[in-house]
């Protein structure tokens, strides 16, 4: 009776043996199995940010919106910005690849990015501009990012109108101070020639020619001489 006790005490430690053994190895598989390629394939993306630039000195355009878009680099983008229900031009400024890591590691995968320029208008100030970026690649699902942005104020509009018409009182003052040196520098010009005719026993005359009227030097033969 004790022998057969000894027995079976012997079997059960042996067996919780092999079931722990068991255990331990399937765990160690689990560990070491390499990831699948779905698990490495990093998820499509999508992101949006804007900045916005106030532009005074240009009063056809006094400012801009640029939408910063990064996206995976295979997939194509279409960019829509819309104000008071109508599309407005958008411009590309630059398309550029990256691959963004974090600590050594790929984490985004392969991505693209790209600006694009929203430029804005004051015929009708404080404009909201409405976008709609999507992403896609073939039968992919498509990402789609949505937003808006305010283009110039009132304020910032007056503000332009301002400046243009400070800037015009400019141009002309620099345009009429112009032609009075250029002027002054002529008839300088003319009293020297007129000068050097009479030490040269001349006598300074206006003749019609081509070009318009001109002032001569004729001596008292008649002829015309060098001043």
């Amino acid at each position: 009776m004790f022998g057969a006790s000894r027995v079976a005490g012997a079997l059960a430690l042996a067996l919780a043996g092999l079931l722990a053994f068991a255990t331990v190895t399937a765990a160690a598989d689990e560990w070491t199995l390499p990831p699948s390629p779905e698990e490495d394939t990093p998820p499509p993306l999508l992101e949006v940010t804007t900045t916005s630039h106030y532009e005074p000195e240009i009063p056809s355009e006094p400012g801009k919106t640029v939408l910063h878009i990064k996206a995976t680099i295979e997939w194509n983008v279409t960019v829509t910005v819309s104000a008071h229900g109508t599309t407005v031009p958008v411009y590309e400024s630059g398309v550029s690849d990256s691959v963004v890591k974090e600590g050594g590691e790929l984490t985004t995968g392969p991505t693209a990015m790209r600006e694009s320029v929203v430029p804005w208008s004051c015929k009708q100030p404080g404009t909201v501009y409405s976008y709609v970026i999507s992403a896609g690649y073939g039968a992919e699902q498509t990402l789609t990012k949505s937003g808006s942005f305010a283009g110039a104020s009132r304020r910032q509009c007056q503000e332009v109108r301002r400046l243009a018409v400070r800037r015009r009182r400019e141009e002309v003052r620099e345009q009429r101070a112009e032609a009075r040196r250029k002027l002054s520098e002529e008839l300088a010009r003319q009293r020297l020639y007129e000068a050097n005719c009479h030490k040269v026993g001349g006598k300074p005359v206006t003749i019609q020619t081509n070009e318009g009227p001109e002032i001569v030097c004729r001596s008292q033969t008649g002829g015309i001489v060098e001043a």
